[in-house]
């Protein structure tokens, strides 16, 4: 046995020398190999946590974006179908009142002096102008219908010069002749500047308006000279039950190219007409054809076919069609006066790209923790293999508790982890975890990326259920509201002596307007319009108490003046939130037309006057109910003749806005009326409803709109 430095080798000392370096040679390599076997369990955990977690933030995206892609995408198809509707509408008055001018001047022809036009010239060309075409053998100086026809060509040029929507306007004769107005005179004309030769009885818009005996529009075709897209509406003309020729107007489709110019990668707007065929689309086409002489049927398309036949008649809203193998977003709406649809389709990966880009972050962050981890586990095991020579020197004891030391936050970590991925509940740091390295470091990551992802869970989680939650109530309240009042018509149909028709549209989901008509008896006819202050569900609850109290007071058999005084104390007697109400009450006696009234501080209501036009009758108010207690309220009276009427409304009607804050006012209001004097109650609320949306447009709506119109007819006559 030697003896170097006091350290005897050989003998007992050598094997305890011996035993001391395998036991931490032994421990050296089962520290190691514990160490990356927690290290795979670890990374096993961390990555099944993911995966769960990417799970659940892609279901409840996915959710959250499928309910506001059916909010926005079915709102913004609904106005693009309503503004095209409106542009139509607007060529189909200007085509009506063409006819009728052509119909007034066509009835007197024996009394009208000749006009002369004149074939089309080069020095037309560029500005609108009237000229006459002929078909072959035609001589339009023997035409004893253009003559008369021509005293239309002033009108004529200033509806063509005044709409942006309308390329040419038009008269065809049933005796080959055509009065056309539109600034392209120099295309009508051949090389040696001759007018050319025009089949105006052959064109489809003549031909499809003596079909129809009425409006007709043609699918979309090229002009017979400029070579445009276009689609031509038309009217026979008539005296009597004959028919002299057609009124014509053309649409030029670029100018509605607004509806679809907005269109994006992955998003579509299409208008599609009554036959399935595309009339207006993005360039290119986007996913569907627009080729011009295609006879193809969309509708005939199984993945199209039912959402576009719903589209024709009603708004489809959200839903899901594949086209190509690819999934998409698809809401139609309807163009009634044409039979067309407006159809917008999104691709459903677009929707997706907030989801991914939550995904990719949260993958980059997992992946930089686990990172930072495995570069300290790196580091650590680098330096175990440096520090390996001194350790040999190092007791039992020393090795037993530097290993405990690096292996026990781990072990905790791992537990910690695993148990948040089954109960759901964060990982937070502890004690265990502070080590100074790597593994805190590695800790803070894991703590800080389970607190993002439970709050983020959680707020969207609480943001849905909340809109559900809301959208839910606020739906059950407007169906409440809309079953309050009357409903269902004809209101009274074995009743013959009057007709009735009201409506009530709320500004929000629940309105503070209402209106209501009852029998008090077989020969009394109550009616009532409110408009009580402030909007939403608080107006709607006091709507609801003050109609349901006008009714039992006049149930009584009260005059109208009582019926407002007996209101007014009741609901003056607990009005905590100090509300109020404008109302008008009035009681129609049937077999006299004795009609008694009283105002309390509501609109002035518009009577039918003998000469028939409507006219305001500035009535005497009283103060609104609520306001005051003790309020006394005056009555008068009126005598309605047969063929007499009778139209209500609320301050929603005349202070409807358009986008430049311009009030709609009571005289357009009552130019409306005067449009529709001899219509039935129902077309009169439509005409002014009509009016009023045509001259708000896309402004939102700020007030209740509620109106009611009663026509007397006759106590004698017979349902």
């Amino acid at each position: 046995m030697k003896k170097i430095l006091g350290i005897t080798f050989g003998g007992v000392q050598r094997k305890t020398l011996r035993l001391v370096l395998l036991v931490l040679l032994l421990a050296c390599i089962m520290f190691i190999g514990v160490s990356l076997y927690q290290n795979r369990q670890l990374i096993r955990v961390v990555e099944g946590t993911r995966r769960e977690q990417q799970a659940s933030i892609s279901s409840i995206s996915s959710q959250t974006m499928r309910t506001v892609m059916d909010e926005t995408l079915t709102a913004t198809t609904q106005l693009q179908a309503q503004l095209a509707e409106n542009d139509f509408l607007e060529v189909t008055r200007n085509l009506y009142t063409l006819q009728s001018m052509a119909e007034s001047l066509l009835e007197k022809r024996e009394d009208v002096l000749p006009d002369q036009v004149s074939p089309p010239l080069a020095s037309m060309d560029g500005e609108s102008a009237a000229y006459v075409l002929t078909e072959d053998g035609v001589d339009y100086t023997r035409s004893e219908l253009l003559n008369v026809i021509a005293h239309l060509s002033s009108p004529m040029i200033a509806m063509h010069s005044n709409s942006e929507k309308i390329d040419s306007c038009y008269i065809g004769l049933r005796d080959g002749t055509f009065l056309c107005v539109d600034e392209k005179a120099g295309v009508k004309l051949d090389e040696n500047g001759r007018p050319l030769s025009f089949p105006v009885r052959q064109r489809p818009w003549y031909i499809g308006a003596i079909e129809a005996d009425g409006l007709s529009y043609t699918d979309m075709m090229v002009d017979a000279f400029s070579g445009r897209l276009l689609v031509t509406c038309s009217v026979p003309i008539r005296d009597g039950d004959e028919i002299l020729g057609v009124v014509g107007l053309d649409i030029v489709l670029e100018s509605m190219d607004d509806f679809v110019g907005g269109t994006t990668e992955g998003c579509y707007a299409y208008v599609v007409n009554d036959h399935g065929r595309v009339i207006l689309g993005p360039a290119g086409g986007g996913i569907l054809s627009q080729e011009i002489d295609s006879q193809s049927d969309l509708r005939e398309n199984p993945a199209l076919s039912e959402l576009l036949v719903l589209a024709q008649t009603q708004n489809t809203g959200l839903q899901t069609v594949t086209l190509n193998g690819r999934a998409y977003y698809a809401v139609g709406a309807p163009m009634p006066s044409v039979g067309w649809s407006v159809l917008n389709i999104v691709d459903q990966q677009l929707t997706r790209q907030s989801e991914l880009r939550m995904l990719g972050d949260y993958d980059s962050i997992n992946r930089e923790a686990t990172s930072e981890f495995e570069a300290g586990v790196g580091r650590t095991r680098a330096l175990g293999f440096a520090l390996l020579a001194a350790v040999l020197v190092i007791s039992l004891i020393a090795a037993y508790f530097s290993t405990k030391r690096m292996v026990k936050p781990i072990e905790q970590m791992t537990k910690s982890i695993q148990s948040s991925s089954a109960s759901g509940k964060l990982f937070e740091m502890k004690d265990e975890y502070k080590t100074n390295d790597e593994i805190e470091l590695l800790a803070e990551a894991f703590a800080e990326l389970s607190k993002k992802t439970k709050r983020y869970i959680k707020e969207i989680t609480e943001i849905t259920a909340e809109k559900e939650r809301i959208g839910a109530e606020l739906s059950l309240a407007n169906r409440i509201q809309s079953a309050m009042l009357p409903h269902i018509f004809p209101a009274f149909p074995d009743r013959a002596e009057f007709d009735i028709y009201a409506s009530m549209d709320p500004a929000k989901e629940v309105g503070g307007d209402f209106y209501d008509y009852f029998l008090v008896d077989d020969d009394h006819l109550c009616m009532v319009i409110a408009d009580v202050s402030g909007k939403g569900v608080p107006a709607a609850l006091f709507m609801m108490a003050s109609k349901i109290i006008l009714q039992s007071c006049a149930m009584l058999g009260k005059t109208p003046a009582e019926i407002l005084t007996m209101t007014n104390q009741a609901i003056c007697s607990n009005n905590q939130e100090e509300m109020f109400v404008t109302v008008w009450v009035g009681i129609l006696e049937l077999s006299t037309g004795k009609l008694t009234a009283a105002n309390a501080g509501h609109e002035y209501p518009v009577l039918k006057l003998p000469d028939g036009s409507f006219q305001l009758y500035k009535d005497k108010h009283g103060f609104v109910i609520g306001g005051m207690d003790g309020m006394k309220y005056k009555e008068y009276a009126l005598q309605l003749e047969p063929g007499a009427k009778l139209f209500l409304y609320t301050d929603g009607v005349p202070e409807a806005t358009d986008a430049n804050s311009v009030l709609f006012g009571t005289d357009r209001m009552l130019e409306a009326l005067n449009t529709a004097r001899d219509k039935t109650p129902e077309e009169i609320l439509r005409t002014v409803r009509g009016a009023v949306d045509s001259f708000v447009q896309d402004a939102e709506q700020f007030d209740d709109l509620t109106m009611l119109c009663l026509e007397y007819k006759s106590p004698e006559a017979k349902p």
